[in-house]
């Protein structure tokens, strides 16, 4: 009788056969996915039963020792301020101690027990046999001498690359067991800190022989993002089907990395920078469609758009939660500078974290249109120091002249270019106000009094062609100017009667953002990433821009506007589709290639709608019903600029008589 052979997970999971053929199957090599076969597929673990002498025959329960203050706002009324006075005993928190590091606690049992653990360790057996070690290595050092980096793990990821190079010494026929609890083990215990502590001394904790599964999901963090800056690599990849596949298992291995990590519930200031960028990492590689979805998109090419779009913002939006939530638990949200015993490196990465999220939450909120979970009212508002410096009183920020380009720099312009997006959010929920025209000029000022502050060398005052600087300098100066060219976006977007009418202000701001944003697209081979990606310029900034300025044009609200070249749009928004729609830029199955291709689409609908002698849109004549009713539609929401916005603006009445017209739900 032949003997059995396993399938792999994917096979096993969807209840499909598998061809069983190592390393890949033929199924997950068609399909590129993980392919990922147990180590002891048929083994049952045995169930003791309870012994009849046993007096008492329910199972013994301890409870988990919670290491980590409780999540959310720790108001004067909350349970953790009324029983604040009632502190452990010095003999109690030693006990608890040695209970986790008991050989009999659950994070140091055998791995066969752990599913969790087992599946990250399978996962690194199937990444390390596949590709070299010291070629990831490379890779990630390679990317970090082009300028990039990992924004909040910046301090680490050098050390992390070499740590794990170093690690994986035994290649036995368990070596990925043994490795994988001993990464657990060096994770359940805590990271030892006083007021003297520096850089050096705390990252002893997680690098070398304490090398952790945080230190792993940094580096291979890393190697993802690597992957996406770095289109080859020889080494490694040579196509983008291997640098795909190549993506996708370090993403896995920083998933499973970063979830080993938190299942010991004893959350930490590294276990929050690695849940940070692997959001981060997901935010660049989430967006591929299944082969359902491609099959569906081809009957019900909307319905697929909106079902992808959801999901993927949804994966994002409960990342990004995740984060948020663990911000809370560990207390960032408080007055870091109020608290004794942390050291200064400590502090000032804190605060990086807490910028840097709370950045996040604003931005991800309004691309999704959903609400911020983060507000200055429940938060103490904290950058980093960079050259920067907060007064006694007032709201104003100052740096320092000699304040250099760099990640922090972009941590403390885009927190704060947050702080304002929020007050125009809040202003947005109460349109109604009949204050809000005056708030919204107070807020308008004080954007401008803070583009002013910026050092001199940070305002890209003149066309990003021009400038003469290092590429991650340029994709700083580019970032840096269009989030103050958002929040007045945004702002003047509040103050509109109707979307279907933009101002002058807007269009003007608009244009601005579009110019830029092709720059960037066509400048994207002189640039580093500096803190976005090029695909979220695109989409973040891009998308809007386009959209007003599509409307101002469908209204001819530039001909009698000052300052505003109609041909000089219309050159950006080709640009701006052709890019897009060449595939330079964003592929099928890359994240928001959706949006973006809906986006395009109405876009060169608009285009081609064009009389070529008159350079004018086709007459609205006999419309008049049909505009009321397209307007009342696409104003019910001002900041939605996702498919629902193109799908309302491609079925405008001048574009109606178009061939073909674009699918309806």
């Amino acid at each position: 009788m032949a003997s059995r052979l396993a399938a792999c997970e994917a096979c096993r999971k969807a209840k499909l056969a598998c061809d069983h053929q190592q390393p890949v199957c033929s199924r997950c090599q068609k399909s590129r996915g993980v392919c990922i076969y147990r180590t002891a597929p048929f083994k049952r673990r045995r169930v003791e039963k309870p012994s009849l002498r046993s007096p008492d025959l329910s199972p013994s329960f301890e409870p988990r020792r919670n290491l980590y203050p409780n999540p959310g706002y720790l108001g004067s009324s909350s349970h953790a301020a009324i029983f604040k006075h009632i502190t452990p005993s010095a003999e109690g928190e030693q006990s608890a101690s040695n209970q986790l590091l008991r050989s009999d606690h659950p994070s140091a049992q055998w791995i066969g027990d752990n599913h969790l653990l087992l599946q990250g360790a399978d996962v690194l057996r199937h990444l390390l046999t596949m590709y070299s070690l010291s070629a990831m290595k490379d890779l990630v050092l390679f990317w970090l001498a082009k300028g990039a980096n990992l924004a909040l793990a910046e301090p680490f990821v050098a050390q992390c690359a070499e740590s794990i190079s170093q690690l994986f010494t035994s290649h036995d026929e368990k070596w990925h067991l043994v490795y994988a609890q001993r990464l657990l083990q060096n994770s359940a215990k805590p990271l030892q800190f006083d007021e003297s502590s520096d850089l050096l001394s705390f990252s002893a904790h997680f690098l070398d022989h304490n090398a952790r599964w945080e230190t792993l999901g940094i580096f291979f963090a890393a190697v993802s993002r690597a992957t996406i800056d770095i289109p080859f690599f020889p080494l490694l990849y040579n196509t983008e089907d291997q640098q795909y596949t190549l993506r996708r298992l370090a993403t896995k291995l920083s998933d499973f990395s970063l979830e080993i990590a938190l299942s010991l519930d004893c959350l930490n200031d590294l276990q929050l920078i690695v849940q940070y960028e692997n959001f981060i990492v997901h935010s660049y590689v989430d967006g591929d469609q299944s082969e359902s979805l491609f099959q569906a998109e081809s009957n019900y090419p909307l319905v697929s758009l909106l079902h992808q779009l959801t999901c993927q913002g949804y994966h994002t939006w409960r990342k990004l939660g995740d984060v948020i939530s663990s911000t809370f638990a560990l207390g960032y949200h408080e007055n870091l500078e109020a608290k004794a015993g942390i050291p200064q490196f400590l502090m000032e990465l804190r605060k990086t974290a807490f910028a840097r999220i709370y950045s996040a939450d604003k931005n991800i909120a309004i691309f999704l249109g959903r609400p911020p979970r983060m507000n200055k009212r429940f938060c103490h508002f904290q950058i980093p120091a960079c050259g920067t410096r907060f007064p006694s009183r007032g709201r104003h920020h100052t740096w320092s002249p000699d304040a250099r380009a760099g990640y922090r720099a972009d941590t403390c312009w885009s927190a704060l270019c947050a702080s304002l997006k929020e007050e125009v959010w809040e202003l947005l929920q109460d349109a109604q106000d009949v204050d809000c025209a005056r708030k919204a000029s107070v807020i308008q000022r004080r954007a401008e009094e803070q583009w002013q502050a910026l050092p001199a060398h940070f305002r890209l005052e003149s066309s990003l062609k021009q400038c003469a600087q290092s590429p991650f300098d340029r994709d700083f100066l580019a970032h840096v100017r269009l989030n103050h060219l958002h929040v007045l976006f945004l702002l003047r977007l509040l103050l509109l009667n109707t979307l279907t009418e933009p101002d002058v202000p807007i269009i003007e701001t608009a244009g601005q953002m579009l110019a830029l944003v092709v720059e960037i697209i066509l400048l994207r081979d002189q640039l580093i990433n500096s803190g976005t990606g090029l695909i979220w310029k695109v989409a973040y900034y891009g998308l809007p821009a386009a959209g007003i300025i599509l409307l101002a044009l469908l209204k001819q609200h530039s001909h009698s506007a000052p300052g505003i070249s109609r041909t000089k749009m219309l050159r950006d928004l080709s640009v701006f589709v052709a890019e897009v729609q060449i595939g330079t830029i964003v592929k099928t199955g890359d994240p928001n290639y959706a949006l973006l291709s809906k986006a395009t689409q109405t876009i060169q609908r608009f285009l081609d709608s064009f009389n070529t002698d008159t350079g004018q849109p086709p007459r609205e004549a006999g419309h008049d019903d049909a505009n009321e009713d397209w307007a009342a539609l696409l104003s019910q929401d001002l900041w939605d600029f996702e498919a629902g916005f193109w799908q309302s603006l491609a079925d405008h009445p001048s574009l109606g008589v178009l061939d073909p017209p674009l699918p309806h739900v």
